[in-house]
Protein backbone atom coordinates (compact mmCIF):
# COMPACT_ATOMS: atom_id res chain seq x y z
CA UNK A 1 0.00 0.00 0.00
CA UNK A 2 1.51 3.36 -0.94
CA UNK A 3 2.68 5.37 2.07
CA UNK A 4 1.12 8.53 0.66
CA UNK A 5 -2.44 7.10 0.82
CA UNK A 6 -2.41 7.61 4.60
CA UNK A 7 -1.68 11.31 4.04
CA UNK A 8 -3.75 11.87 0.89
CA UNK A 9 -6.90 9.82 1.53
CA UNK A 10 -7.32 8.83 5.17
CA UNK A 11 -10.80 7.44 4.51
CA UNK A 12 -9.56 5.23 1.68
CA UNK A 13 -6.57 4.20 3.78
CA UNK A 14 -8.76 3.31 6.78
CA UNK A 15 -11.17 1.23 4.70
CA UNK A 16 -8.28 -0.63 3.07
CA UNK A 17 -6.62 -1.29 6.42
CA UNK A 18 -9.92 -2.48 7.96
CA UNK A 19 -10.37 -4.93 5.10
CA UNK A 20 -6.81 -6.22 5.54
CA UNK A 21 -7.42 -6.71 9.27
CA UNK A 22 -10.61 -8.64 8.53
CA UNK A 23 -8.70 -10.86 6.15
CA UNK A 24 -6.00 -11.40 8.77
CA UNK A 25 -8.68 -12.34 11.32
CA UNK A 26 -10.02 -14.95 8.89
CA UNK A 27 -6.55 -16.49 8.82
CA UNK A 28 -5.34 -15.14 5.49
CA UNK A 29 -1.74 -14.13 5.07
CA UNK A 30 -1.65 -10.34 4.75
CA UNK A 31 1.69 -8.67 4.13
CA UNK A 32 0.67 -5.11 3.28
CA UNK A 33 -0.82 -3.86 6.55
CA UNK A 34 0.41 -0.41 7.52
CA UNK A 35 1.09 -1.49 11.11
CA UNK A 36 2.79 1.73 12.22
CA UNK A 37 -0.16 3.92 11.28
CA UNK A 38 -2.77 1.36 12.38
CA UNK A 39 -1.23 1.30 15.86
CA UNK A 40 -1.07 5.12 15.95
CA UNK A 41 -4.70 5.40 14.90
CA UNK A 42 -5.88 2.91 17.52
CA UNK A 43 -4.07 4.89 20.22
CA UNK A 44 -5.46 8.15 18.86
CA UNK A 45 -9.05 6.91 19.16
CA UNK A 46 -8.79 6.59 22.94
CA UNK A 47 -6.79 9.78 23.32
CA UNK A 48 -9.32 11.69 21.24
CA UNK A 49 -12.24 10.49 23.34
CA UNK A 50 -10.41 11.34 26.56
CA UNK A 51 -9.55 14.78 25.19
CA UNK A 52 -13.21 15.42 24.34
CA UNK A 53 -14.32 14.50 27.87
CA UNK A 54 -11.68 16.76 29.41
CA UNK A 55 -12.64 19.59 27.06
CA UNK A 56 -16.32 19.35 28.04
CA UNK A 57 -15.43 19.26 31.74
CA UNK A 58 -13.10 22.25 31.36
CA UNK A 59 -15.79 24.23 29.56
CA UNK A 60 -18.33 23.34 32.27
CA UNK A 61 -15.91 24.64 34.89
CA UNK A 62 -15.15 27.80 32.93
CA UNK A 63 -18.85 28.57 32.56
CA UNK A 64 -19.40 27.88 36.27
CA UNK A 65 -16.61 30.29 37.12
CA UNK A 66 -18.09 32.94 34.82
CA UNK A 67 -21.54 32.51 36.40
CA UNK A 68 -20.05 32.90 39.89
CA UNK A 69 -17.66 35.71 38.97
CA UNK A 70 -20.37 37.81 37.30
CA UNK A 71 -23.68 36.58 38.80
CA UNK A 72 -25.63 39.74 37.87
CA UNK A 73 -24.58 39.65 34.22
CA UNK A 74 -27.47 39.02 31.80
CA UNK A 75 -25.64 35.97 30.43
CA UNK A 76 -25.32 34.30 33.86
CA UNK A 77 -28.43 32.16 33.34
CA UNK A 78 -27.18 31.10 29.91
CA UNK A 79 -23.80 30.17 31.41
CA UNK A 80 -25.58 27.97 33.94
CA UNK A 81 -27.48 26.23 31.16
CA UNK A 82 -24.22 25.69 29.31
CA UNK A 83 -22.71 24.06 32.41
CA UNK A 84 -25.46 21.44 32.30
CA UNK A 85 -24.90 20.80 28.59
CA UNK A 86 -21.11 20.50 28.92
CA UNK A 87 -21.38 18.18 31.94
CA UNK A 88 -23.90 15.97 30.14
CA UNK A 89 -21.65 15.79 27.07
CA UNK A 90 -18.68 14.86 29.25
CA UNK A 91 -20.67 12.24 31.14
CA UNK A 92 -21.94 10.71 27.89
CA UNK A 93 -18.38 10.02 26.75
CA UNK A 94 -16.77 9.38 30.15
CA UNK A 95 -15.77 5.71 30.19
CA UNK A 96 -14.69 3.98 33.45
CA UNK A 97 -11.09 3.57 32.26
CA UNK A 98 -10.76 7.32 31.76
CA UNK A 99 -11.28 8.14 35.41
CA UNK A 100 -7.60 7.65 36.29
CA UNK A 101 -6.63 10.09 33.52
CA UNK A 102 -8.97 12.92 34.53
CA UNK A 103 -7.54 15.30 37.14
CA UNK A 104 -10.33 17.64 38.31
CA UNK A 105 -7.85 19.88 40.17
CA UNK A 106 -5.89 20.41 36.95
CA UNK A 107 -9.05 21.05 34.93
CA UNK A 108 -10.24 23.58 37.52
CA UNK A 109 -6.86 25.34 37.60
CA UNK A 110 -6.89 25.63 33.79
CA UNK A 111 -10.45 26.99 33.79
CA UNK A 112 -9.52 29.55 36.45
CA UNK A 113 -6.45 30.57 34.45
CA UNK A 114 -8.58 30.99 31.31
CA UNK A 115 -11.14 33.04 33.22
CA UNK A 116 -8.43 35.36 34.50
CA UNK A 117 -7.27 35.98 30.92
CA UNK A 118 -10.74 37.24 29.95
CA UNK A 119 -11.34 40.98 29.86
CA UNK A 120 -13.80 42.17 32.53
CA UNK A 121 -17.25 41.05 31.46
CA UNK A 122 -19.78 43.87 31.39
CA UNK A 123 -17.05 46.23 32.55
CA UNK A 124 -17.02 44.71 36.03
CA UNK A 125 -14.13 42.86 37.62
CA UNK A 126 -14.87 39.27 38.61
CA UNK A 127 -15.98 38.40 42.12
CA UNK A 128 -13.41 36.45 44.14
CA UNK A 129 -13.15 32.76 43.30
CA UNK A 130 -11.47 29.88 45.11
CA UNK A 131 -8.01 28.80 43.97
CA UNK A 132 -8.96 25.14 44.30
CA UNK A 133 -12.09 23.02 44.64
CA UNK A 134 -12.43 19.50 45.99
CA UNK A 135 -13.85 17.40 43.15
CA UNK A 136 -13.28 13.82 42.10
CA UNK A 137 -13.34 12.29 38.65
CA UNK A 138 -15.97 9.82 39.89
CA UNK A 139 -18.28 12.71 40.83
CA UNK A 140 -17.82 14.41 37.48
CA UNK A 141 -18.53 11.11 35.71
CA UNK A 142 -21.76 10.54 37.61
CA UNK A 143 -24.93 11.55 35.80
CA UNK A 144 -26.25 12.54 39.23
CA UNK A 145 -23.71 15.39 39.35
CA UNK A 146 -25.13 18.42 37.58
CA UNK A 147 -24.67 22.14 37.08
CA UNK A 148 -26.07 23.06 40.49
CA UNK A 149 -23.70 20.59 42.16
CA UNK A 150 -20.68 22.09 40.40
CA UNK A 151 -21.73 25.65 41.27
CA UNK A 152 -22.41 24.69 44.90
CA UNK A 153 -19.05 22.92 45.19
CA UNK A 154 -17.19 25.99 43.93
CA UNK A 155 -19.24 28.28 46.23
CA UNK A 156 -18.44 26.06 49.21
CA UNK A 157 -14.71 26.52 48.55
CA UNK A 158 -14.98 30.30 48.83
CA UNK A 159 -13.51 31.77 51.99
CA UNK A 160 -16.13 33.17 54.38
CA UNK A 161 -17.03 36.77 53.58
Amino acid sequence: MPDDLYRSDILGWSKAQAERLRRLRRGELVNDLDWEHVIEEVEDVGNSQLSAVKSHLGLAMLHALKALAWPEHPAAEHWQQEIAVFLANAQDGFQPGMQQHVDPAELYARALKRLRKLPPIGGAPPRPLPEAVALTAAELRSEEFGATDLLDRIRSALPPA
